[in-house]
């Protein structure tokens, strides 16, 4: 056993799959260059490239060092509860729904190797949705691709206004909707020129 083998073996360099150093060496010599300064100082232009010295930032640490720093700072934050959702609302799931769809693995692994993420099975789930829509309300067509309830009301006053006759620029929005999605409606309204008006319908005249 040699002294080397006692190093640590968690550093985050030797962890990197990346070029070695004759790979880089090939690399430069096929560009022309002797080092990654030299073709630094070809390809980036000087008057966006900084004259001041590096600022010393100490020694390299492991991996496992530099996760129990980032631990360290982590913990500092304060953890406030999210009142985002406007209360609690209690609903029923049917067991049916929370098996075949809330724990079904199906709907959020990965559909390839190095990208795990639930967007797909989502947009699967949206369109069995309009199909289903489609189907029960004898609809040719149903369109269910608008990911969130902000965008979809904002999208339903521009329809609605493409297909008025009288071209009306004022919409009343219920109060009742989510503060949220009346934000969205009034950003997407104002460059449009149209008119938000906040009220319960049924007491617009």
């Amino acid at each position: 056993m040699k002294i080397a083998d006692l190093s640590p073996t968690n550093e985050c360099i030797p962890l990197h799959i990346g070029p070695t150093d004759s790979d880089i060496h090939e690399m430069l010599k096929t560009l022309g260059f002797n080092s990654l300064d030299q073709m630094a100082d070809k390809v980036i232009p000087a008057q966006i490239r900084t004259t001041h010295a590096y600022a010393d930032v100490g020694n390299g640490i492991s991996e496992h060092g530099l996760l129990n720093h980032l631990k360290q700072m982590v913990s500092k934050n304060k953890v406030y509860k999210n009142y985002i959702g406007m209360g609690y609302h209690d609903t029923i799931t049917p067991t049916v729904i929370q098996r075949n769809i809330f724990e079904n693995p199906v709907w959020y692994t990965a559909y390839t190797p190095y990208q795990p993420e639930i967007s797909q099975g989502r947009l699967e789930a949206l369109l069995n949705f309009q199909t289903m829509i489609a189907d029960l309300n004898g609809m040719e067509i149903a369109n269910a691709s608008l990911l969130d309830e902000g965008t979809a009301a904002a999208e339903a006053m521009f329809m609605a206004h493409s297909l008025c006759k009288t071209k009306a620029n004022a919409f009343v929005v219920s109060p009742d909707m989510h503060p949220h999605v009346i934000e969205v409606i009034g950003t997407r309204a104002e460059p449009l020129g149209f008119e938000m008006i906040v009220m319960d319908p049924a007491k617009y005249d």
